[in-house]
This record gives structure tokens, sequence and C-alpha cells, in this order.
């Protein structure tokens, strides 16, 4: 199967072909900004908060809600409320659902605009 043609990167005005997305030097940039994990807010305890919960709360409740037929296992602690627009939210439990993969990507994606944007 012929690989896809390379296309011009994401961001404005650079002229690097790529097989899909951001130049190496734009995507480098763009984690950088981004900032680590620890520098969001998802320390070491988040992490054990996050997998106590799913622990408690093992199914995905969907996104949009009630997407799924079937129970599907939750791997993802979720911020109902944008965590970077309301920082003050971060470690409310009201404030906190669990979504699969797939429905975490989704939400990302239409809330927000995807990772990092």
């Amino acid at each position: 199967m012929p690989a896809a043609p390379k296309r011009y990167c994401a961001e404005p005005a650079c002229r690097e072909l790529v097989p899909h997305g951001r130049c190496h030097a734009h995507r480098q940039a763009k984690e950088r900004d981004r900032g680590t994990r620890q520098q969001r807010g998802y320390t070491n305890a988040w992490l054990h908060y996050s997998r106590t919960r799913l622990a408690e709360h093992p199914l995905c409740v969907g996104y949009p809600l009630g997407t799924h037929t079937l129970p599907t296992i939750a791997t993802v602690t979720d911020h109902i409320v944008n965590a970077k627009a309301r920082p003050d939210l971060f470690w409310d439990e009201h404030n906190h659902q669990s979504l699969c993969a797939e429905c975490h990507r989704r939400k990302t994606n239409e809330l927000e605009g995807g990772f990092g944007r």
C-alpha cells in the first residue's frame, strides 16, 4: 500500500513537509509551552488520588453522557470543569468524573481543541 503524501507542517508559515501534524521543531516547542505534568498540577498525589478514585468508580460515565451501550472500564479521572479555567476546583471531588480514554479524547477535542491547544 503506498504511503500517504506528505503535507506542510500545521504551524502557520512553516514549509517543512511532514506525514501529519507538526514538524519536529514545532512539536517540541508546543510541549515546552505546555509544561510538565507536575507544572500543570498533576503531581504524584494526583496520580494516587486518581488511581483510588478509579478503583471506587471503575465505569466510564460516557461523553456525551450515556454514549456507551455496554459498561466500559474508565481509565482517566477527568475534571468536569477545565482545571486550567478553574484551578480552585482542581481537587474538588464533585468536579471529577471517570472516563475511558476515547471519551476523554472526544471531550478534550470538542471543548478545548485538543491536548495542549
